[in-house]
């Protein structure tokens, strides 16, 4: 091979590692600039099992629907199935009203969500526990 081709590999080779690095960073850049995503829980308290509940040893479920606001705010919370039936239902309502979240965004902008649906789980010898993915129905 000629030493005019191997200078030109060489060139080719220096920036073709440049743009490597520049179409990772527009990728990586493009990403942290997404305008759009979901609602995303920041803060609040975990349920607390009712006492009367756990020393006779009942477990159970509820699953409460709720709205969240512009400003991450959780509304409108409603049980909408619970086993046992109303044994746990404020407790859960309790904690779900105290969650906060990052609001959604579309375009950049905070926007309400409606109807967003969690399961909270009480079981005997745990500390109560929540599903705190909130999911659209």
């Amino acid at each position: 091979m000629t030493a005019a081709k191997q200078a030109m590999r060489k060139s080719a080779k220096k920036y073709t590692g440049q743009w490597q690095w520049l179409i990772v960073l527009a990728l990586f850049f493009a990403g942290c600039a997404s305008q759009d995503r979901a609602p995303l829980l920041s803060s609040g308290a975990a349920p607390i099992y009712p006492p009367q509940a756990q020393a006779q040893g009942v477990e159970g479920e509820v699953t409460v629907e709720y709205d969240v606001t512009e400003q991450g705010l959780v509304i409108n919370a409603v049980v909408i199935q619970s086993e046992p039936d109303q044994v746990f239902d404020a407790a859960a309502l309790k904690a779900v009203s105290s969650w906060r979240f990052t609001p959604a965004r579309r375009d950049g902008a905070p926007i309400a969500q409606q109807a967003l649906v969690s399961k909270l789980s009480f079981q005997v010898g745990t500390r109560a526990t929540d599903e705190p993915r909130a999911t659209r129905r």
